[in-house]
């Protein structure tokens, strides 16, 4: 979803009616007279924010807090060294002493623009179309309410923020939550002083829930008995091997704020504590979700676990992620976290589509802001990122494992999962072999946007693709109103072996972060607000292998490259991969393999089979698994409308390059047993396009396509196999070169925060989306 549509347009006495409203003792308007006459309106910024905040400082307009001009100076812990020009802090944070950007106490923030002009759409409700000079358009408005708020959420657990942008003489003020973001309309504020002092006035003798402070989320000082108790575990003497221990310590940093969070659990709350946490999702609108290894305080025989707090969307038929998980926990579905505790916060919800409906007026008009409710989710089990695997053999186990969950949470509850990614895989240590080496299995989790399959015929689809957009199938990708299909997930389970084998495996591409973001980042669009598949993920599936930017093959090795080899595949910036219309996979004809590429790969790229790693094998069958599945889609659009045109149809190739097919599981699915895993089926061969011509044929791919055993035992099938001989110390440090910003490479490069501890939640593109 575009975060332009989540944000709406109010007139400033309304605005100040429904979010900012009067307070006990508040003064007559000749107070704020001449308030700001010093303030300059042009010149020099800095010279602005100094003004304003000695202004306002100055008549003590504020109770308990001060403005603070921080614009010089960012916040040690941002990686993004952004600064907040001014900011109103508690008058006990750090910021008034240093003088420097707090992110984790900062309460209204400040941005100033200069040279501005009269705005000619004052008073007007509706939303607007551009700002009142040239050259600056509304989603530049959005892009800087967000950029700010979005720091603010990921360092505070609040569930609302308020930002003014100071406009020459005129002043807009905004309040963000996870829904939307309300903006109200220009005034005058020098000729004004009044209705801009009483903003100030008014949220600094608010109380602290109407600025934005969650009660729930208490914070944690040094001479409190709850920070003596977090510190002391970091001298307890335990297992080596206890990793959530390890965690929760290195967790406990001084420069984040902590926090005692109570869950409001079904036999009562409950209190944990945490301190920095393990992963923040970076976008302002959405689930917003926080991670942290929490110490579980009621639990000294258990005492740390892993809870989740986010906001998640209301809707009918969706039900909070503890009660699926409970679900499946009854099923007893294997490989999947273990519940403890969950519920909403306070009956905490966010306010924009409340008055997103006002604004507009319109009943008739859909309102793409759906409500959120806070909420709080806590399991038993504290893991490792599946990124933090040890070997390529370990990776495809956890993947397995993984799959397995998958595959029992659809047969024993049918449920299926809808956001398969990196981020949703962990591993825990279960076992040690006789030489002493921990044996770690898969968890999959993160089951908020799961659903029950029956669910599916309930209601029409919203045109919101519903997963993490990196991860998602080309399927999903090039149709939103899709329903996530078994087939759409196990293609998810692929990419995820490409992300983490393309970062942390040996290979000869030479360039991780172009190869990144061309496969898991780019999409196809025509309006810069509906995306598609990009290009080089289709290209994978209608060619059957990997490849750069530049059409190069891409092979999993089982060793680096010596340095003096020149990979095949280097990087060419002046052969990108052309631009390609926006289409769905079956309606456009993809390029097709030249006849070169029909010998063995490993002849194209001077790799021999010997070099390869097994990794590579699984991804190019699986690769070209999903390709014939794709091409008998295709056939199957084509002949239901012309059944004689059948023969016409060459989106994909044809030839004997598309060997691989499907085992020969019938549908039983049954993850126990033997099945065949090879490419191709002795009396039964689907490698020309004249097999597709039956709709027998077809349905039997659909089927296998939609397999979890002809899937799983492809990845068991090759731990087993003894000639595969896995490599045991093929993991290399990350590849991928965090100041890599192809999307970027015609602008001046800024810095790139280093990824936190688990990849980063996508709300991009219109992902992530609840409403299916």
């Amino acid at each position: 979803m575009d975060q332009e549509l989540l944000a709406t347009r109010l007139d400033f006495d309304i605005f100040m009616h429904e979010l900012v409203k009067p307070v006990a003792g508040e003064p007559e308007d000749v107070f704020f007279d001449n308030l700001f006459d010093s303030v300059p309106t042009n010149g020099c910024e800095s010279a602005i924010y100094e003004a304003f905040a000695d202004a306002i400082n100055t008549r003590a307009v504020l109770s308990g807090s001060l403005l603070v001009a921080t614009h010089s100076t960012h916040d040690n812990r941002d990686a993004t060294e952004n600064k907040a020009g001014c900011g109103m802090y508690s008058a006990g944070s750090s910021a008034v002493i240093d003088r420097r950007t707090d992110w984790s106490t900062i309460e209204v923030s400040i941005e100033c623009e200069t040279g501005y002009a009269d705005d000619p759409d004052a008073g007007v409700v509706e939303e607007v179309a551009s700002y009142p000079i040239p050259g600056r358009s509304r989603k530049g408005l959005i892009a800087q309410i967000t950029t700010t708020s979005s720091i603010v959420f990921k360092y505070q657990l609040v569930t609302h923020h308020f930002t003014l942008l100071l406009l020459g003489e005129y002043v807009r003020v905004a309040m963000s939550d996870r829904a939307g973001i309300i903006y109200s309309s220009q005034i005058n504020y020098k000729a004004n002083p009044a209705k801009l002092g009483r903003v100030f006035w008014r949220l600094s003798h608010a109380s602290p829930e109407a600025r934005g402070h969650d009660p729930s989320a208490v914070r944690i000082h040094r001479d409190s008995p709850e920070y003596d108790a977090m510190v002391a575990w970091k001298t307890k003497i335990l297992p080596v091997d206890d990793h959530a221990r390890e965690v929760f310590v290195e967790t406990l940093r001084e420069d984040y704020p902590w926090y005692k969070l109570t869950v409001g659990c079904e036999d009562g709350p409950r209190d944990f504590l945490v301190a920095k946490p393990t992963y923040v999702a970076p976008e302002l609108l959405g689930r917003g979700t926080h991670g942290f290894v929490a110490y579980n305080v009621g639990d000294p025989k258990r005492p740390f676990a892993y809870l989740k707090d986010y906001w998640r969307v209301v809707g009918k038929r969706l039900k909070p992620e503890g009660e699926i998980l409970a679900y499946l926990n009854s099923k007893r579905v294997k490989n999947i976290p273990p519940l403890l505790c969950h519920g909403d916060v306070l009956g905490q919800k966010t306010v924009a589509q409340e008055i997103w409906q006002l604004a507009n007026g319109n009943p008739e008009r859909e309102c793409q802001m759906k409500e959120h409710r806070h909420y709080r989710i806590v399991v038993k089990e504290v893991g490792k990122p599946i990124y933090e695997f040890s070997n390529g053999k370990q990776l495809v186990k956890i993947l397995s494992d993984c799959v397995l969950a998958h595959k029992e949470a659809y047969k024993k509850a049918k449920v299926i999962h809808r956001d398969v990614s990196v981020g949703n895989m962990i591993m825990i240590p279960v076992d040690k072999s006789p030489q002493g080496t921990v044996i770690y299995r898969g968890l999959l989790t993160d089951w908020e946007i799961s659903k029950e399959i029956n669910e599916y015929d309930l209601e029409p689809r919203h045109p919101d693709r519903t997963g993490t957009w990196q991860y998602l199938s080309v399927n999903a990708l090039n149709n939103p109103t899709k329903h996530v299909d078994v087939a759409d997930d196990l293609e998810s389970f692929l990419y995820v072996l490409v992300w983490c084998a393309i970062r942390y495996l040996p290979h000869n591409c030479p360039d991780v972060g172009h190869f990144m973001y061309y496969f898991f980042d780019h999409g196809e669009t025509t309006n810069h607000k509906e995306y598609t598949c990009g290009l080089l993920k289709r290209l994978a599936i209608s060619e059957g292998y990997l490849m750069t930017n530049t059409q190069k093959p891409v092979t999993f090795l089982r060793e680096p490259l010596p340095t003096s080899v020149d990979p095949s595949v280097a990087r060419d910036d002046s052969t990108p991969l052309p631009p390609v219309p926006t289409q769905t996979l079956h309606k456009r004809q993809l390029p097709s393999p030249s006849p070169s590429n029909t010998i063995e790969l490993s002849l194209s790229t001077g790799i021999s089979q010997e070099q390869e790693h097994p990794i590579h094998h699984i991804v190019t069958v699986l690769l070209r698994r999903f390709g014939r599945y794709y091409k008998a889609q295709e056939f199957s659009s084509v002949a239901s409308v012309n059944p004689k045109k059948i023969a016409a149809v060459s989106g994909f190739d044809g030839s004997a390059y598309y060997l691989a097919e499907f085992d020969t599981d019938s549908g039983s699915d049954s993850n126990s047993g033997s099945g065949s895993n090879s490419d191709t089926e002795p009396g039964w061969d689907l490698s020309d396009d004249h097999s597709l011509a039956s709709a027998y044929n077809r349905k039997k791919i659909a089927k296998r396509a939609n397999s979890h055993r002809m899937f799983g035992n492809l990845l068991v099938d090759s731990i087993r196999d003894k000639n595969a001989k896995w490599p045991l110390n093929d993991r290399l440090a990350d590849q991928l070169d965090l100041n890599c910003s192809p999307d970027k490479e015609d602008k001046p490069r800024g810095k790139r925060p280093r990824d936190e501890e688990k990849p980063a939640e996508s709300d991009s593109k219109g992902l992530r989306s609840d409403t299916s």
